[in-house]
């Protein structure tokens, strides 16, 4: 069953391909280059997307030589994702569908990827199953969404104090690094690795929060030190092979 907050999301998705109109096309996401810089090869990889959005990492990962097939639960999202796929001329399978609840094959794909998904839906541990469910046995599946261990806690708590939704997203889920790792740990999943980007720590009225913030550390070890403190996290997940214990 596709949720009846989609109607939210197509407006959003509406709202959001304008300004990528206006300024000359999409943006690369820093979550899309997160998720890039530890891919490899993907040709001929049955990969899904899980919350495609409006279709611009689906239409790199099938450049790149995957099978691809996106899903997202917004109608507008995916109608905007196939004009984009056939103005570049390129092949992707575009479905409507929930996180949730896919209702693709299991063990079908050698690669899952969800973008800022995680965060969004009604049911998280849900959508970390299901995502487990998909993978192959031995797979790999990489995921990125926002922790709050840093300073958007004070605009969660400014939201909460004004009776205020957080975002301009119909749904945010409240995450912290490790919160989000055992749900996906209990899901049946080998975390292999993770990463973050965007360290802030402090925000102050009339000051550009891009000031007050660290892209990424020059020293590994800083990045490391302070990885539960970034704002976006990276995933690097396995589903164990049958027999072998998830770690």
């Amino acid at each position: 069953m596709i949720s009846q907050k989609n109607g939210a999301y197509d407006a959003w998705h509406r709202m959001q391909a304008e300004k990528e109109d206006a300024l000359g096309g999409a943006g690369d996401h820093l979550w899309h280059q997160m998720v890039r810089r530890r891919l490899g090869s993907i040709s001929q990889l049955r990969v899904a997307e899980v919350g495609c959005g409006r279709g611009d990492f689906a239409i790199f990962l099938a450049r790149e030589g995957a099978e691809v097939v996106a899903l997202d639960a917004s109608r507008e999202a995916l109608e905007l994702g196939k004009e984009r796929a056939r103005e570049r001329g390129v092949d992707v399978q575009f479905i409507l569908g929930n996180a949730e609840e896919t209702g693709l094959a299991s063990s079908a794909f050698d690669l899952v990827i969800s973008c800022e998904c995680l965060e969004h839906v009604d049911s998280p541990r849900r959508m970390a199953t299901e995502l487990h469910r998909i993978c192959k046995p031995g797979g790999r599946c990489i995921i990125t969404t926002p922790s709050y261990l840093n300073a958007e806690l004070l605009s969660w708590a400014v939201a909460l104090l004004r009776r205020k939704q957080y975002s301009h997203q119909p749904r945010d889920n409240f995450f912290l690094f490790f919160r989000v790792k055992r749900m996906l740990q209990k899901a049946g999943f080998s975390v292999i690795d993770t990463d973050s980007r965007y360290f802030r720590f402090l925000l102050l009225p009339r000051v550009d929060p891009d000031r007050l913030r660290v892209l990424e550390f020059e020293s590994s070890m800083l990045n490391r030190l302070f990885r539960p403190f970034g704002l976006h996290f990276l995933f690097d997940l396995e589903k164990p092979r049958i027999g072998q214990p998830p770690m």
